[in-house]
């Protein structure tokens, strides 16, 4: 067994070798501890390690499921168009024995279907986008930019007990790679909450403030709750909803009707994703 003092002391070399590397500029703070402790025997399991192996899992997994997709309209495009060939008559959602236009002189069975396929594809997406269990992700503009609403938080708590601190949204990739806001590995990328109150995990139980808002999320910067009646019954009067309100089921939801729109953000935010996990270190992010 080796004994404790050289334990110790090649803790402390790693330690020299790591802040050496860092203060030299060669690699980042976290790349100097793992060569350090790679240096020194051991490689242990970081938290941004571990998250950076889960996203790239996430990213696998939606590889499968595009495919998957992309299959569905390839079905859908050929589907369409052999009812139209074989059939004679327009398929769904056209009304029920709506006559068919001929097909024009020439066109093949594959030449329809690959003109057909990307407005198959891109509303199988927008409609895969919208379900209630996809992978999310913060689309919007960098939390940095936004100009937090003025609201008086301080003032309100007593009354509100931050309920806004319970509302689940996604993170961005900044947050992901920024590791300070913690997310739910169980949902990615939704903001981690407690199991016992259902408060986000960063909002301290004694006085509600939250603990991390040098670094909280764009959604926390943005959000307004004057007119939310999950927080407000009157904010004028300083009348709070009920603890559990939801929004109306008739309300529009959070990306609105356009959900090509909402996919093909959620497309870019997925692209700087992907970026951040396989992109080269000086690469520009896509647009």
């Amino acid at each position: 067994m080796e004994p404790p003092y050289r334990r110790a002391g090649a803790g402390r070399r790693a330690g020299v070798r790591s802040a050496a590397w860092a203060i030299l500029g060669a690699v980042d703070a976290d790349d100097a501890a793992d060569l350090a402790a790679s240096a020194a025997g051991g490689e242990p399991v970081s938290r941004r390690d571990f998250e950076r192996a889960l996203r790239g899992l996430v990213l696998s997994g939606l590889d499968t499921r595009d495919a998957l997709l992309q299959l569905a309209a390839h079905v859908v495009a050929l589907t369409d168009e052999l009812t139209r060939r074989l059939d004679g008559v327009e398929p769904q959602p056209a009304a029920p024995g709506t006559p068919a236009a001929p097909a024009a002189a020439g066109v093949t069975v594959e030449a329809a279907v690959a003109a057909a396929l990307g407005p198959a594809l891109a509303q199988i997406r927008a409609t895969d986008a919208a379900g209630p269990d996809r992978i999310a992700i913060d689309a919007g503009e960098p939390k940095y930019g936004v100009v937090p609403a003025d609201i008086p938080c301080a003032e309100l708590i007593p009354l509100c007990r931050a309920r806004c601190c319970k509302l689940s949204f996604a993170l961005s990739t900044a947050d992901l790679d920024e590791g300070v806001v913690r997310w739910d590995y169980a949902k990615p990328y939704v903001i981690r909450q407690r199991k016992s109150d259902g408060y986000c995990t960063h909002n301290d139980p004694s006085s509600h403030a939250c603990t991390v808002h040098f670094a909280r999320p764009r959604a926390c910067r943005a959000f307004d709750c004057r007119r939310d009646p999950r927080i407000w019954i009157d904010f004028e009067n300083r009348i709070p909803a009920p603890e559990g309100t939801r929004r109306d089921a008739g309300e529009a939801p959070e990306h609105g009707d356009d959900l090509m729109e909402h996919a093909r953000e959620r497309a870019v935010a997925l692209r700087h994703e992907r970026h951040a996990i396989d992109g080269s270190p000086g690469e520009d992010p896509p647009d």
